[in-house]
């Protein structure tokens, strides 16, 4: 009889001790996908790209149910290829710029100016379609 109790109690306390309060409270993913967005934000102003693109695989692979987070790392990559676009364009009109090239090197300089400038123009054009599209989870 002794044992019936000691085990209801037990199994009372127990059941007492699960409800309510969670043993161990997850951050927010929303919160978590911030922090990395903030991270990776200050990347791109130090124009570390390559920091920059980490954190925003390190905001999709840690906090996949972060959406809005997400929705704002796309954005945010976008705007980190677009940075990284104008500045080898900046470089790529520097070398355009240089005088008594030969005819080869001047096609061969021509030729990396107008690849650079398609690209900064993709990346412009996506960011606008991207802005445009972003969805609230």
């Amino acid at each position: 009889m002794k044992k019936i109790k000691i085990i209801c109690l037990a199994a009372a306390g127990i059941a007492l001790c699960g409800c309510g309060v969670k043993q161990s409270a997850q951050p927010d993913p929303e919160v978590q996908g911030q922090l990395w967005l903030n991270k990776a934000r200050t990347a791109l102003s130090d124009s570390d790209f390559t920091a920059a693109r980490s954190c925003v695989d390190s905001l999709r692979n840690q906090c996949a149910e972060a959406l809005n987070a997400r929705e704002e790392g796309i954005l945010l990559l976008d705007s980190i290829d677009l940075a990284e676009a104008r500045r080898q364009l900046a470089d790529a009109q520097k070398a355009a710029a240089q005088q008594g090239l030969d005819i080869y090197t001047r096609d061969s300089v021509d030729t990396h100016l107008d690849r650079i400038t398609t690209k900064v123009r993709f990346y412009e054009k996506k960011l606008e379609h991207d802005r445009g599209n972003v969805q609230k989870h």
